[in-house]
């Protein structure tokens, strides 16, 4: 039956599919991976782009907003495959994705080629919106080079001439080490060492023996999710946390690892975009829902930019009535979104598609017993310069 009504009716069937395309659910579909390391940043991406729907009412112009989520496993193949039936078979409006660089950057390709409105949610590698940069793929989260680039210079006036580099060995590990090393010796520091454990390392013990031998005045470090829980504890029982300070992008110590990493965190120094320390009264409200539906937890750096995605996405809908049935008109409209969150003022650079918003210098202090981020230094309206983008 329902084949012969399409038989029966296809100028009608086809005069009516942009009607309903335009009154239908609002698509965002999201690919996440939910396995090791990063399942934990996963969970807690769903539970905030879910409230933030909730806060915008749910719906844009009548639409509502409906939520598809894919789970890509952390392998690159499968991200490319979710995103295709995203896309494909679910019809999705827009697509949200990409929450390390060995992920994003496959998304970021399927996008460019599908001419598919996409959202990179967290990844920071520099050619998403550098030289591949493409009108039809924004980042609200980072990019490596503006979380990192400030660090360097800031480290070396506090008084730190020689570091040892280490990092998770992929491709966004490599990259963060690469800028700071870049940014650390043109103020006048000096490297001294490099290592890239893999994802499977079980001891840090021959990793740390070769930055204690190469005796540095810090210890530059990454690593995500549960490898920076174990890391950071290493380090102290090793000995090294009272000989050589550690730093790096404070992800290593974000709020979902700093209640395990205890006394062990800190110390630590670094700069990261967003922490549930920041004093606004945005993201006091932001904090205290979210613990209330996390069983107690706080919100984290990659949390954050899912949750802020959807208001940007909300912001830039409304602007256009909630159409979506022109692609260049949505993705433009959520390009131009401007937002004051949780984490600060944000916007869309438009010569490179990268968030532009307010980079923390923080130090991991003993606050009553407790470890706590404490903002040092902000570091206002951070962009990226066009490197190689022309869009």
């Amino acid at each position: 039956m329902r084949r012969t009504l399409y038989g029966l009716l296809p100028v009608m069937a086809l005069a009516a599919a942009p009607a309903l395309a335009q009154s239908g659910p609002i698509k965002i579909g999201v690919v996440l991976p939910y396995a090791p390391p990063f399942e934990i940043y996963s969970k807690s991406m769903e539970i905030a782009m879910k409230m933030a729907i909730e806060e915008v009412g749910g719906a844009i112009a009548g639409r509502k907003l409906e939520l598809i989520i894919e789970n890509d496993e952390n392998k690159p193949p499968q991200a490319i495959a979710k995103f295709k039936k995203l896309v494909g078979s679910d019809k999705v409006d827009i697509v949200l994705g990409g929450l390390a660089s060995n992920l994003a950057i496959p998304i970021h390709q399927e996008a460019v080629a599908a001419q598919q409105p996409t959202i990179i949610i967290n990844a920071g590698a520099g050619l998403i919106t550098g030289k591949n940069c493409s009108p039809w793929v924004v980042r609200v989260s980072f990019s490596n080079d503006q979380i990192i680039r400030d660090s360097g210079a800031w480290l070396f006036k506090k008084g730190y001439k020689t570091a040892f580099g280490m990092a998770a060995d992929y491709a966004g590990g490599r990259e963060i080490i690469d800028i700071f090393k870049r940014e650390f010796e043109k103020a006048g520091g000096k490297m001294v060492g490099e290592a890239y454990p893999p994802f499977s390392t079980k001891d840090f013990g021959p990793y740390l023996a070769q930055a204690k031998a190469a005796k540095p005045d810090i210890v530059y470090v990454f690593f995500p999710g549960g490898m920076g829980i174990q890391y950071v504890i290493e380090y102290d029982k090793f000995g090294l946390k009272g000989q050589i300070p550690l730093t790096g992008p404070a992800w290593t110590v974000g709020p979902l690892f700093i209640g395990k990493q205890g006394k062990s965190a800190v110390g630590f120094l670094g700069p990261i975009n967003y922490v549930p320390t920041l004093d606004n009264p945005v993201n006091k409200k932001f904090v205290e829902e979210f613990r209330k539906r996390s069983g107690g937890r706080d919100p984290d750096e990659v949390t954050i930019n899912g949750y802020d995605a959807i208001h940007m996405i909300a912001i830039g809908l409304k602007s256009i009535g909630g159409k979506t049935g022109d692609k260049k008109a949505m993705m433009e409209a959520i390009r131009k979104a401007t937002y004051d969150g949780p984490r600060g003022p944000m916007r869309i650079d438009p010569k490179t598609n990268n968030i532009v918003q307010n980079i923390y210098m923080i130090e991991v202090k003993d606050v009553g017993g407790k470890p706590t981020h404490v903002v040092l230094d902000t570091i206002k309206n951070v962009q990226d310069p066009p490197s190689g983008c022309n869009m």
